[in-house]
């Protein structure tokens, strides 16, 4: 038996281990970046949710604003016709 009998086999066989890990590095590194991706698209999904509550709280806070608006909006008009009145009633000149 002569050395090629063993080396060829061998050669093969280191052949295959080398193209295994090889497959398996780059399998490690496509999972390692597609939890990277997978991280970006979580926070970002978080960031718009977040951004939503906000606008939602905003928009909230707008429309309590907008009828404390109108409601001293009605009063003001109340108490200028008031005063309208109790001037023409006095006959006082308010000016």
């Amino acid at each position: 038996m002569g050395w090629t009998d063993w080396a060829v086999p061998a050669a093969s066989g280191l052949i295959a281990v080398g193209v295994s890990l090889g497959t398996l590095n780059a399998v490690a590194s496509d999972s390692t970046e597609l939890t990277d991706r997978l991280r970006e698209v979580e926070l970002k999904q978080a960031e718009d949710q977040s951004l939503k509550v906000m606008v939602k709280q905003n928009t909230d806070r707008l429309e309590r604003l907008e009828a404390v608006v109108m409601e001293n909006a009605k009063q003001l008009s109340a108490i200028r016709e008031d005063i309208v009145r109790l001037c023409e009633a006095t006959e006082a000149r308010c000016n």
